[in-house]
């Protein structure tokens, strides 16, 4: 799976999220609207949206920064 680190013009900077190589993809092979802090994944039919692992991701990050400094004031 890889994260996008940032946008660079016409290009995706992105990162393998288990061995830490990068790349660099062109906006024009991701799927519309991507941005920082997505995950993809390559599929036959090209790059997908790896949109549950991106859920999983924030519940995730969520989470720790909840055990780091409590409940949010705007949580019910």
């Amino acid at each position: 799976m890889w994260s996008i680190d940032r946008i660079e013009g016409d290009f995706a900077l992105c990162e393998n999220t288990v061995t830490g190589e990068t790349c660099r993809i062109p906006l024009s092979e991701l799927p519309q609207g991507i941005g920082e802090g997505a995950l993809l994944h390559r599929t036959p039919a090209g790059w997908q949206r790896a949109e549950e692992a991106e859920r999983a991701r924030r519940r995730q990050m969520a989470a720790r920064i909840r055990n780091l400094f409590g409940p949010s004031p705007f949580e019910k």
